[in-house]
């Protein structure tokens, strides 16, 4: 029994099992896009997050926005392991509609600047913020998401409720950046 699947807490399982380096794969940015955190910001919290954050993932891939209509994704995790971080505009963005007041807790949370006019908003992103916001709303918000699925077993299906799975994975990031500010 003491070898069964599961026996040990997995935190224990991560430390002996994750992979040191995770492979981060980059496709160019379309002209007028950036991708905010490089390689080097990727692996660098990873590593400081250590092996519960990396156990069971793939790779990282900084890729081209998803075809039109879809909005501004931030970032995906394709199951199994797999984070997807997508290319952004450059600051500052002109957004047209409003935004919800979550969206813009949640930018502002993140060190943006929102202003709202009578026929969009204006995203500005100073210094490093946009950068930012990417590792933790993106990158980690996505490790929210693979920790919960991966600790679950579950490869194909959810482990949960989506609006559970979000908040979950939501206050992850938020816990991420908290340690991650209290470093310095």
């Amino acid at each position: 029994m003491s070898r069964s699947l599961r026996t040990d807490p997995y935190l224990l399982r991560a430390t002996r099992r994750a992979k040191a380096h995770v492979p981060v794969r980059v496709c160019p940015p379309r002209a007028g896009f950036v991708h905010p955190a490089d390689p080097g910001d990727i692996a660098g919290i990873l590593t400081f997050f250590g092996p519960a954050a990396v156990y069971g993932v793939r790779g990282v891939e900084l890729r081209q926005q998803p075809a039109a209509g879809a909005g501004v994704a931030v970032a995906m995790l394709r199951v199994p392991g797999l984070v997807l971080l997508f290319e952004q505009p450059m600051s500052p963005w002109d957004l047209s509609g409003q935004l919800t007041d979550m969206a813009t807790a949640r930018l502002q949370r993140a060190g943006a600047r929102v202003t709202p006019s009578h026929t969009g908003v204006r995203v500005d992103w100073p210094g490093s913020t946009l950068r930012d916001f990417m590792l933790f709303d993106g990158l980690m918000h996505e490790i929210g998401h693979h920790m919960i699925q991966h600790a679950a077993g579950k490869h194909r299906t959810r482990a949960m409720r989506t609006a559970d799975h979000e908040r979950r994975a939501d206050e992850y990031a938020v816990r991420a950046r908290r340690i991650w500010a209290a470093q310095w």
